[in-house]
């Protein structure tokens, strides 16, 4: 599907010295694996640039540097210990994620933790199985064991299985359970729970396949984060080898050494020296200074230095290695407009009552200054009472969570408009049939060898699901109507393909769904708090499980697995993982002694639970029609849904008249929607993360492109994978059995500061209280 430049990678014709590399006969896994970088990867033989999309390179850099370009199709995949490694791996993963995501602070084992622990898994079985290949008569043969050498293809056959639980961390189902239970006191059958986190899963399955000819075939739509995945893939099986401005250091061998490098770094702004993370050094010399530590501050202020020595908070929102450096000032010139002009200004003018709170806060407060207490609007059987909540108070936002739901707003339409000027007629096109013209790259080729999963598979889960979801709030007291599912499912028809897209293109979250979600479930069940959790589930986190999908399909795709395979590996791994995860969660609220409770001595308070909990109360029990409706508090946020619908049709249309490229430059969508994680997010993970990225995707990809092309990916790979090492050792060997590190300076320092504290700009009237006028909150 084709796109416009200043969405999707570009065809590069830097000059770049010779290097010796390229095509290599891997003796160990006896196939030919193109993995460095070569002169004629970016020009042809006759000088011509390397721009079509029929050439036997990919045209896109980013794809070259880490994705072989040839196949062995004789390679054995489906085999015993393949399956094995990644069912264990499966339901290791799911499981330990979502035990700990019961806890604060939580512990997850990312992807590329669980890749590189399945290779020494899978050449340890390789090494150790019988040479066995059974005969199953009319079914053909089945490898056990084909030979001593565990290959890539089975490899990434286990990460594909594995990113189905470990990937997406604990399913959101699960999160309903905890709310429902613990905080509503709902009587929640084992059915009902297996079908609320099946239903997500399985519905997120089925809408990604069914969008596979938009979201994964396309070679534009390059999913950057399956470029990290495999980078490591590649760096683990490769033996190639190629100079690169120099640099003659093997992949795997650079891959191990920041990898122990990053590991060990991490334990100081982790652990020993807590102050290089939250790195607020302006804040320490004025501690008690408002304005200095709003501004400076890492934790409650605007973030201002982008100075801070801690990859965890560089790659909060997403690893700065893996977007290109356009979309990346995008999304900085979003956040810088809207956080650090127009948020400030709202705040220091009192708009809305903020200057009673903290700047930069993911709270929801009341009209005392205190975190609101949904408990005083609630009547024992957990319903509604519209008498204490006006005795209580009305929830109030800090001005940059206020303000984080009007960009939300606009980042709704502008997501919709935005693919439609730039992507309407290929979508349309592939939707008659006529394919995409990014639909033949060189792995689009590689790929025909192997037959297509059916449409109809994908929509067969669809539709059984869909059954399936009809059946369980019919079933049981949900409150929710059955059109109420149809129409929770419109929001992922409409919006899964736009987000694929600009998330494949980027490889920064496109959607905000969950506040249109939760909107539209607000007014339309309000008083129905399990009826708006299920509503938002089956719409917004469709979406968000189905673009998970989705990079994972094209992981499959660029290392040449069978779709028929990748459908068969994701939907088992699908099942194993919602019934393992649904187990736990059970378990653990049936037998670990006041859990959810916000002094469990062992921290499992259930902070997502929580989090879900709060929100059905703010929209589903208050509902936003007492928030948003006209006349209200915030009704002046809605008019973000017409400034989103207009400004993509504005630079659409001044390119189109003018020409220019700096029109194709701007991105709307990563402009609104870039800041979807403020807050908890401050400053600092923007600033730092665009300053990374534009070392690393702007200069050292201009100046040293060969160098950018070996390394890069793969050293996104080493930096997360070694920081999540230190940071579960951490957790597990010093953390949870209770030990901590002596206090000093360094652990303390950034603590006694304002920012620490979210001291607000004003303080609280005369009255205690503030908001009510006339006898009518506001």
């Amino acid at each position: 599907m084709s796109v416009s430049s200043t969405e999707m990678p570009q065809p590069v014709d830097e000059k770049k010295e010779p290097v010796v590399a390229g095509q290599e006969k891997d003796a160990e896994h006896g196939h030919l694996q193109e993995l460095e970088v070569d002169v004629a990867e970016v020009l042809r033989a006759d000088g011509e640039k390397l721009d079509d999309i029929d050439s036997n390179h990919s045209p896109y850099p980013e794809v070259r540097s880490v994705v072989p370009e040839v196949d062995d199709t004789s390679m054995p995949v489906s085999t015993l210990r393949a399956w094995v490694i990644g069912f264990v791996f499966t339901m290791l993963g799911s499981g330990i994620n979502n035990f700990f995501s019961l806890r604060y602070p939580s512990v997850k084992i990312v992807a590329l933790v669980a890749e590189l622990l399945a290779y020494p898994c899978g050449v340890f079985l390789a090494q150790v199985l019988p040479l066995w290949t059974v005969d199953l008569g009319r079914l053909g043969k089945w490898t056990i064991n084909p030979d001593r050498h565990f290959n890539i293809k089975e490899h990434t056959l286990i990460t594909i299985m594995s990113n189905v639980s470990i990937g997406f961390g604990s399913a959101d189902g699960t999160s309903i359970i905890q709310a429902a239970t613990k905080f509503y006191g709902f009587k929640l059958s084992a059915g009902f729970s297996v079908l609320v986190v099946l239903c997500t899963q399985l519905l997120g399955f089925g809408v990604a396949g069914l969008s596979a000819p938009w979201t994964v075939e396309p070679a534009n739509i390059i999913w950057p984060g399956s470029l990290a995945i495999c980078a490591l893939l590649t760096t683990l099986h490769s033996r190639a080898n190629a100079l690169a401005n120099g640099w003659i250091i093997t992949r795997l061998r650079f891959f191990m050494y920041v990898l122990a490098g990053a590991f060990c770094f991490y334990w100081f702004p982790g652990l020993i020296w807590v102050g290089l993370s939250y790195f607020t050094w302006v804040c320490w010399i004025a501690p008690r200074n408002k304005v200095v530590n709003h501004v400076f501050g890492m934790q409650t202020g605007l973030g201002l230095s982008p100075i801070t020595f801690d990859w965890t908070q560089i790659a909060y929102n997403t690893n700065p290695l893996l977007s290109p450096s356009w979309a990346a000032l995008n999304v900085l010139g979003g956040f810088v407009a809207a956080f650090w002009i127009i948020v400030p200004a709202i705040y220091y003018t009192n708009t809305w009552f903020t200057g009673y709170l903290p700047l930069m806060t993911a709270e929801v407060y009341d009209r005392f200054g205190d975190t609101y207490n949904t408990t005083k609007v609630l009547t024992p059987d957990g319903s509604f009472n519209a008498t204490m909540y006006q005795d209580y108070s009305p929830p109030y936002l800090g001005a940059s969570f206020a303000f984080v739901y009007g960009l939300s707003f606009a980042s709704i339409t502008s997501v919709l408009v935005h693919v439609g000027l730039w992507h309407g007629k290929d979508i349309w096109r592939t939707l008659r049939g006529g394919g995409s013209s990014q639909n033949n790259d060189i792995h689009a080729r590689l790929m025909r060898s192997y037959a297509k999963t059916p449409w109809w598979y994908y929509a067969a889960i669809t539709v059984v699901t869909i059954a399936m979801s009809i059946a369980m709030v019919e079933a049981y007291d949900t409150l929710l109507p059955v059109y109420g599912v149809f129409l929770a499912l419109l929001i992922p028809a409409l919006y899964l393909i736009p987000c694929a897209i600009i998330q494949g293109i980027t490889n920064v979250d496109a959607q905000q769904l969950n506040v249109l979600s939760e909107f539209i479930g607000g007014y339309m069940f309000q008083g129905k708090p399990l009826a708006n959790m299920i509503f938002k589930m089956l719409s917004q986190d469709v979406v968000t499980q189905g673009i998970f999908f989705c990079q994972d399909m094209k992981l499959g795709h660029y290392m040449k697995l069978a779709p028929r395979l990748v459908f068969t590996a994701q939907g088992l791994a699908t099942v194993l993982g919602a019934l393992t995860q649904v187990g736990v969660t059970s378990w653990m609220l049936g037998n670990i002694h006041d859990i959810c409770s916000t002094d469990q001595p062992s921290g499992f308070t259930c902070p997502n639970g929580r989090t879900v909990a709060s929100s059905s109360v703010i929209w589903g029990l208050i509902g936003p029609a007492r928030l948003y409706s006209v006349g209200k508090i915030y009704s002046g946020l809605l008019h973000f849904f017409w400034i989103g619908l207009l400004m993509p049709v504005v630079t659409w249309a001044l390119w189109k008249k003018t020409g220019r490229e700096f029109y194709r430059k701007v991105n709307w969508p990563l402009i609104f929607v870039g800041t979807y994680n403020v807050p908890p997010a401050t400053g600092i993970n923007y600033s730092s993360w665009a300053l990374v990225n534009y070392i690393f995707n702007a200069h050292l990809r201009r100046k040293f492109f060969a160098w950018w092309t070996k390394y890069n990916y793969v050293l996104a790979a080493a930096l997360d994978t070694g920081t999540a090492l230190a940071g579960i050792v951490i957790f597990f060997c010093v953390s949870y059995p209770g030990a901590v590190f002596p206090d000093w300076w360094g652990n303390t320092v950034y603590l006694n500061t304002d920012d620490a504290d979210g001291t607000p700009w004003l303080s609280m009237p005369a009255q205690g209280w503030f908001g009510l006028q006339n006898g009518t909150w506001v």
